[in-house]
């Protein structure tokens, strides 16, 4: 009976030692997971930081290279005109022109009209 009693203890600390061997594999691959894990969430954040920082490196260039300048419409309006002359066809003649700036200028004044007559002789109904 003692050869069968030591067997069976040799058997249960044989198991246990099974046991114990596979636990801390689990426990290892849980670590090396985990660990995997969050070396990829890692680099996740060193990639959006490297992106974050490229837009605001471009971004930084741009506004450096935005030049303000203080046109008036007016020299837009003469510039463009130089660059694309009037087409023939729209032009008017000199005289009108004249009359033009003149009633622009307040030189031109039309003249009174005629006292308006009464009503007219087959007009009454």
């Amino acid at each position: 009976m003692q050869v069968e009693a030591l067997r069976a203890l040799v058997l249960i600390g044989l198991a246990a030692l099974c046991s114990a061997f596979g636990w801390q594999m689990h426990a290892w691959k849980v670590g090396y997971d985990e660990a995997a894990q969050l070396k990829a969430q890692q680099d996740q954040e060193k990639l959006a930081r490297q992106l974050v920082a490229q837009v605001a490196e471009k971004t930084v260039e741009a506004i450096a290279g935005i030049k303000v300048t203080n046109a008036t419409i007016y020299q837009r309006t003469r510039q463009e005109i130089v660059r694309e002359p009037m087409d023939p066809d729209c032009r008017i003649p000199a005289s009108w022109m004249r009359q033009v700036n003149a009633a622009r200028a307040g030189e031109l004044r039309p003249e009174p009209a005629g006292a308006v007559p009464g009503p007219a002789a087959g007009a009454s109904r």
